[in-house]
């Protein structure tokens, strides 16, 4: 079949495939009608839009793909390595802070008496097996160092309670076992207690203190917007009568207090079922547990506000149960501890057998054998950093889901009004800005705290890696200090993966491409790729791009696509041995003015004129085709044991050109 013609001119055809065409460089008239083409074609696309003047910003990547800028690091441990130097650095600094009574400069956010909390921190990732072992740092309190019941030192292999962590480990079973038509399911059809008619704290069915259970399903729970109540019972740390009880403080010194009224035995929200069973330290089955919900007003419409809610997983991990028909026990291990091999985890207390691997405190050393009961989906799961490793690199390497579903769920579901935060199923997502390109990095966390015991898991699909931190005392700074960790570690850890992503990238995409010897051997094109480290604008950096005789880089063709230099390969898609990156220019522009809080507010006067919307890189992606092809998509094939790129292709220009060694 004959390849398509343009004709552009009365005496000129361009030809798409590299024949004739392509054995003698484009005339001066050719290139000027390319030129003056792909200008008018770039005004079409860019007719809505108002740009802003290049010459007045410095380089930046404000408007880049939300994504990668380099392949993800694959070494993170060997000597030379920035990440494991980053490592090193920052334990050093710690091992120092938590020796000394006078607090280190540089880890002055870690509060003074972080020695007296217990706690565990790891680096993990699935480009580099070995740092789930090797990049770990372990702090053992007095406290738990004289326990007489559990560990006296911790590792690796100490097994902790995890706390809200545990609501991960919930989602994640519920997409491994339930269809997309179970996710829509709405509690009213699932959990009797909540189909009961009248089942509100309002006189009203239909009123605003009426919970629409009949509205509120699996996936609205899971992602924190069912609006039901934080807490199922009166009886978490906010309820103030039960506080008061437990400090014997009289009802009438409450009431003179607060101005709250007395106590009515005949208010279905004072007494619900499970109150009296959890203060006798007894079980609450589910149906009284749900007895007493359903009575509890909404905190929101389900699918407006996200609202962090502890009882909306207990809920979730209920419904899941009946629509399996597994318990949640069940689920976890044959889901996930089996197959990813975490053989240290648990969602009933570990066996006294393994007590020498648990993490006790003597003070509270009831509170980690205290059965979880119904509200393990919510915060009962046990484990150590070592499975806790294999458990983020299990679901950052697709290892339970498709990949396509791995992708969907790290992703944010809804926004909190922090512009640094969002909401996910039931990631709490966390956007990092570097520092020297204002580029952005999003974590997908989740915190956990619970009795004497916090924790984090943060998982960094840019990087294919992530850490976790475990804890466990009676420090009053016990949230503050794990807080203060996750901090230290993201500063130190993300500069250094960026950094270390630059270096492989250079060692496995960086230097010379040239057109192969043989049918095409008269073919002058060239490309030349290389990393800038520590540089306003990160990706494989062009520096020479000749096709067919053409110096594309100084064209105006590629200006008005792309904007001003320098120019730079992000990657997109990686399968099957081949690696495709887009080009994008460096018209957008971060400093510390547009980061700082005037920079933002004026950001915000110009959300539909300013520069966010007007040279996102994201609103032009494959804009300029030619024949079918993207003008700016590089496609390189790389060997599956080295990770060296053999060669690219350029399927807009029909050319592969391999790469010389």
């Amino acid at each position: 079949m004959a390849a398509p013609y343009i004709t552009v001119a009365a005496d000129v055809t361009l030809d798409p495939t590299h024949n004739k065409n392509h054995q003698e460089p484009h005339s001066k008239q050719t290139k000027h009608i390319i030129d003056i083409l792909i200008m008018h074609i770039s005004r079409c696309l860019r007719h809505a839009v108002a740009l802003v003047a290049w010459k007045s910003l410095i380089p930046g990547v404000f408007g880049d793909f939300s994504g990668p800028s380099y392949p993800p690091p694959s070494d993170l441990t060997s000597d030379q390595s920035l990440v494991n130097k980053a490592w090193k650095s920052i334990t050093a600094a710690l091992e120092k802070h938590l020796a000394s009574n006078s607090p280190n400069e540089t880890l002055s956010i870690i509060p003074p008496d972080a020695r007296n909390t217990t706690f565990s921190v790891g680096l993990f990732s699935i480009h580099d097996p070995v740092a789930a072992t090797s990049l770990q740092f372990h702090h053992t309190s007095s406290e738990i160092a004289a326990s007489t019941s559990g560990t006296t030192e911790v590792d690796g292999n100490s097994i902790y309670r995890v706390a809200s962590i545990t609501k991960v480990f919930t989602v994640l079973a519920g997409l491994l076992t339930l269809s997309d038509d179970q996710w829509e399911r709405p509690l009213s059809e699932i959990l009797a207690p909540l189909s009961t008619p009248g089942n509100s704290s309002s006189s009203s069915s239909t009123g605003v203190l009426s919970t629409p259970w009949d509205k509120i399903t699996m996936r609205a729970l899971a992602a924190q917007l069912g609006g039901v109540p934080r807490d199922g019972f009166p009886g978490g740390a906010g309820e103030i009568a039960l506080q008061m009880r437990q400090l014997n403080v009289s009802e009438a010194s409450i009431m003179a207090a607060t101005g709250l009224p007395p106590f009515n035995a005949s208010d279905p929200l004072s007494v619900p079922p499970c109150a009296s069973l959890l203060e006798q330290s007894l079980p609450c089955p589910a149906e009284p547990y749900l007895t007493g919900v359903a009575n509890r007003p909404p905190t929101f419409l389900p699918w407006s506000s996200p609202a962090y809610t502890n009882n909306g997983f207990t809920l979730l991990g209920l419904a899941m149960a009946a629509v399996t028909n597994k318990s949640i026990h069940t689920l976890f291990q044959d889901q996930i501890f089996t197959p990813l091999h975490m053989s240290s985890s648990f969602s009933d207390p570990p066996p006294t057998t393994l007590y020498t691997r648990a993490v006790i405190v003597p003070a509270a050393s009831a509170n980690y054998a205290e059965p979880n009961g119904i509200f393990v989906s919510s915060g009962g799961i046990f484990s150590t950093l070592c499975d806790l490793a294999s458990f983020g690199t299990g679901v950052l390497n697709s290892s339970l889901l498709a990949p396509e579903q791995t992708r969907r769920w790290l992703k944010p579901v809804s926004f909190t009004s922090r512009l640094q935060y969002a909401v996910g199923a039931p990631w709490e997502v966390m956007r990092y800005v570097h520092a020297t390109s204002g580029k952005i990095t999003d974590m997908y966390t989740k915190s956990g705290d619970s009795g004497v015991y916090s924790s984090w898991l943060v998982l960094i699909p840019e990087y294919r890696a992530g850490f976790s931190i475990l804890s466990a005392g009676t420090s009053i700074n016990r949230t503050a200090v794990v807080a203060a960790l996750g901090d230290v570690l993201t500063q130190a850890l993300l500069p250094a993966l960026q950094s270390q992503a630059a270096v492989d990238a250079s060692l496995n995409f960086g230097g010379t491409y040239a057109a192969a010897a043989g049918g095409e051997s008269n073919l002058n094109s060239t490309l030349v790729l290389t990393t800038e480290k520590d540089t306003h604008t990160p990706g494989l950096v062009i520096t020479e791009w000749i096709s067919n005789g053409t110096d594309v880089l100084s064209s105006v063709s590629l200006q008005s696509i792309a904007g001003p230099g320098p120019y730079r390969l992000l990657p997109t898609v990686d399968a099957h041995g081949e690696v495709a990156f887009r080009l994008v220019g460096s018209r957008d522009s971060t400093t510390a003015e547009t980061l700082s809080e005037e920079g933002l507010r004026l950001q915000s006067a110009q959300l539909f004129t300013g520069p966010g919307m007007a040279i996102a890189d994201w609103l032009m992606v494959d804009a300029s085709t030619y024949f079918g092809a993207g003008v700016l998509l590089f496609v390189f094939d790389v060997d599956k044991a080295s990770g060296k790129a053999m060669g690219v292709t350029l399927p807009a220009y029909r050319v592969r050109l391999v790469r010389e060694t």
